[in-house]
């Protein structure tokens, strides 16, 4: 009996050996978040966006596609005609360019950006209204701190607020 045991232990320390291995990250991802707080009057602002190296944020549209339905027991061929597909979710409408960066709106005063483990030094910040006339714009310099993961490893990191002057 207690051979069987200390060969379950020989088995159970060699398949671990590979868990506890200092030095190997995750493969895992992250986003990084800046915040660009606005200050004054918001009125006409549509949107707020973050540049950089000429790539600005996107602002994910709602689709207004007609979703595809499927009545159990009726087929779209026969009872349904086919609509279109809505858009692909966070694809911004209008917009052929790609950029690493998307953006929301959390309430009239404050944007919140999200970068794909990208933390640039350097960044612009600008206020658009709706015509796409730019209403305020500025380079900032971003420091960043790092909210999550390991100083080996890395891991989410947030910057900001960022102050607007519109």
């Amino acid at each position: 009996m207690k051979r069987l045991s200390v060969q379950l232990l020989v088995l159970l320390a060699v398949s671990t050996a590979g868990c506890a291995t200092p030095g190997v990250c995750p493969a895992i991802g992250w986003s990084n978040s800046a915040i660009v707080v606005l200050d004054g009057p918001v009125d006409g602002v549509a949107k707020v966006q973050f540049c950089l190296d000429g790539n600005c944020s996107m602002t994910p549209q709602p689709s207004t596609a007609p979703k595809n339905t499927v009545t159990p027991g009726v087929s779209a061929s026969a009872g349904q005609a086919e609509s279109a597909a809505p858009a692909t979710p966070g694809t911004p409408v209008g917009d052929s360019k790609y950029s690493p960066f998307s953006g929301k709106k959390i309430d009239d005063r404050t944007w919140q950006f999200s970068t794909a483990m990208n933390a640039p030094k350097k960044a612009t910040v600008r206020a658009l209204a709706a015509s796409g006339e730019v209403l305020a714009a500025r380079e900032v310099d971003l420091t960043w701190t790092r909210v999550g993961g390991s100083e080996q490893c890395g891991g989410p990191s947030t910057t900001g607020p960022i102050p607007l002057a519109l």
